[in-house]
């Protein structure tokens, strides 16, 4: 049964950056991947709820601050981990805000720090993997 991921990412380019890593990590699970992908908090919190996945990626800033019920990255990352059927599933929370502050509270909540400066889809196709193969 193929694996499923969640990228949720306001940034197209990011969303694709994260689907040629997750390709990379087709080949080393050696099974297939589904990607399910949203663009805003809104629908990334209603798939969290709804959905079961075998990894969720996580932005930080959605640019939907004039929707009712938009919420930051790091509060979906804090509701996943406390309700619904995600509470086990492996986050990565991949942010160009680098800095001290949010890696502590995005660990401290569950979750796996990715810093967007610097993404080498190879190093993290390997990461995905990893997290994925332990759920």
């Amino acid at each position: 049964m193929p694996y499923k991921v969640l990228v949720a990412d306001d940034d197209e380019g990011q969303r694709k950056s994260h689907g040629f890593a997750l390709e990379v990590a087709t080949a080393i699970l050696e099974d297939e991947i589904h990607i399910v992908e949203t663009a805003t908090s809104v629908d990334s919190w209603e798939k969290i709820k709804t959905e079961l996945f075998n990894l969720i990626i996580l932005d930080n800033d959605f640019k939907d601050n004039h929707l009712k019920g938009h919420l930051p990255g790091i509060a979906l990352l804090q509701l996943a981990k406390k309700e619904g059927l995600n509470r086990s599933t492996p986050i990565f929370f991949c942010s160009a805000d680098a800095y001290d502050t949010l890696k502590a509270m995005v660990e401290r909540f569950g979750g796996f720090y990715l810093p967007k400066v610097g993404y080498d889809i190879e190093k993290v196709a390997e990461l995905f993997a990893q997290k994925i193969k332990k759920k």
